[in-house]
C-alpha cells in the first residue's frame, strides 16, 4: 500500500511540475509575439511632400520624403520598411518609377492634367501616402 501511494505522490507532482513548465513556456511565447508585433508598430510611416514647376511641357518634381530610402537595386525583391520607390501616374495612368529626390516628366500633352505622386514599396505595392494635384500645359 505505501508502494502506490508512494507511485501516486510522484506521479501528482510530476504532474504538477510539468503544468507549471507549460504555464511558463506558453506565457513566454506570448509575450515573445508581443514584442514582435511591438516592433512592427513602432516603425514610423513615410512622409511624402510634392513640389512641382511646369516648364513649358516638362514637369519638374522634387520629392521630399521622411523614414523612406529610394532604392533601385532592390525593386521587385523583399520589402524592407521605409525602403522603395515612387509610382508617378498622369490622368490615371503609371507613367513612371522614380528612384530619385528629383525627376522631370518631360514631353506632357497640351491640356489640363491630373497627376498623382505615390510611394511604393519594393514590390510595387502602395504605402498608402501619395500626393495629387492638377497640371495645366499650354497649346
Amino acid at each position: 500500500m505505501k508502494a502506490k501511494r508512494l507511485i501516486f505522490r510522484l506521479l501528482l507532482l510530476i504532474a504538477v511540475a510539468a503544468c507549471i513548465e507549460w504555464f511558463l513556456y506558453a506565457n513566454k511565447e506570448t509575450q515573445t509575439g508581443a514584442d514582435v508585433e511591438n516592433v512592427h508598430t513602432q516603425q514610423v510611416a513615410p512622409t511624402l511632400a510634392v513640389k512641382h514647376s511646369l516648364e513649358q511641357d516638362d514637369l519638374k518634381l522634387q520629392l521630399s520624403v521622411t523614414n523612406f530610402s529610394f532604392s533601385l537595386e532592390n525593386m521587385g525583391k523583399e520589402n524592407k520598411h521605409g525602403e522603395g520607390h515612387v509610382h508617378l501616374y498622369l490622368d490615371g495612368k503609371k507613367v513612371a518609377k522614380v528612384f530619385e529626390s528629383s525627376y522631370v516628366l518631360k514631353d506632357i500633352p497640351s491640356g489640363k492634367h491630373e497627376v498623382m505622386v505615390e510611394l511604393a514599396h519594393n514590390n510595387h505595392e502602395s504605402y498608402g501616402v501619395s500626393e495629387r494635384f492638377s497640371v495645366e500645359v499650354a497649346p
